[in-house]
């Protein structure tokens, strides 16, 4: 469809041009949209399309699509193993972390049993705490000493 260079785009030629457009920006027609493909697709300047608002907003809207699709076959496939590597590693870590709260809940079940064993609620323990909370280790040191024997009972 080569025009003279002067001629004056008509509407039919501009709505050529953001059809051709739209086929671009769906990767139909390659991923090297250039002022200059256009020119010599059409035949008018690039000056001359982008005073068309209507060419101006395609051509924008197709490089901005062009940007997200693949190039090749071989950077889809490339894209594709990476994404099925990082699925295979999250579920790993879900079915590990989902592993320790099954760990975590029956410990705190073993827990709320021996505390109703010992005739208290947990809600008479699971309180707010006044103050801030010891760390890890301090909690440890706390914690040993009850780690030992019961003593029997003197009558």
């Amino acid at each position: 469809m080569k025009v003279s260079k002067y001629a004056r785009m008509s509407p039919e030629d501009v709505q050529s041009v953001v059809a051709e457009l739209a086929l671009w920006a769906e990767g139909k027609l390659g991923s090297d949209l250039t002022w200059a493909a256009l020119e010599e697709r059409f035949g008018f300047t690039r000056a001359a399309m982008d005073r068309k608002p209507e060419i101006k907003q395609a051509y924008r809207l197709a490089k901005e699509a062009l940007i997200n699709l693949p190039k090749t076959r071989q950077e889809v496939s490339l894209e594709l193993a990476t994404l099925e590597r990082e699925v295979e590693l999250l579920k790993k870590q879900v079915a590990e972390h989902q592993r320790r709260e099954a760990l975590w809940r029956e410990r705190w079940q073993r827990i709320a049993f021996h505390i109703r064993l010992k005739g208290m609620h947990v809600h008479q323990i699971d309180r707010p705490a006044g103050g801030t909370l010891p760390d890890e280790q301090e909690t440890a040191k706390i914690l040993s000493m009850f780690d030992k024997d019961i003593p029997p009972a003197r009558n």
